[in-house]
């Protein structure tokens, strides 16, 4: 029969639960199939209303931006013409309900520094399937 010391046992387990503790305190479980899928669901809402409201306001203009949405994250690309403009696109992209971040990717254009923006104006994008 094996008899331990308790201290040889006591360093033993230290050694082990760093490497336990590390998947319990800082790791975050993996997404199920259908979590992905409503997560990937809520991003492409997101990028339409985002978009949407992007094209509907005067200072910005349709086509001119494009936003990436990854887990309500949200990134503008793009170019806008004066501060106003891009100061009114990342407003308007904060706006859209489950957007945790807004990421700005827009190259900056030569043009006013104060635009009218529409910004806090209720908003419903149109459906599409």
């Amino acid at each position: 029969m094996i008899r331990l010391r308790p201290i040889a046992v006591f360093v033993a387990l230290l050694g082990v639960a760093p490497v336990q503790g590390c998947g319990l305190l800082g790791g975050e479980p993996a997404e199920s199939p259908v979590q992905v899928q409503e997560r990937r669901q809520q991003d492409e809402a997101i990028r339409r209303e985002v978009e949407a409201r992007l094209a509907a306001e005067p200072s910005i203009g349709a086509g001119r931006l494009r936003a990436v949405v990854n887990a309500g994250d949200v990134q503008l690309h793009g170019a806008v013409v004066g501060f106003g403009a891009l100061q009114c696109a990342i407003a308007n992209a904060e706006l859209v309900p489950g957007v945790r971040l807004v990421i700005d990717y827009m190259v900056l254009q030569p043009g006013p520094r104060r635009v009218t923006c529409l910004a806090p104006r209720i908003f419903s994008a149109p459906a599409t399937p």
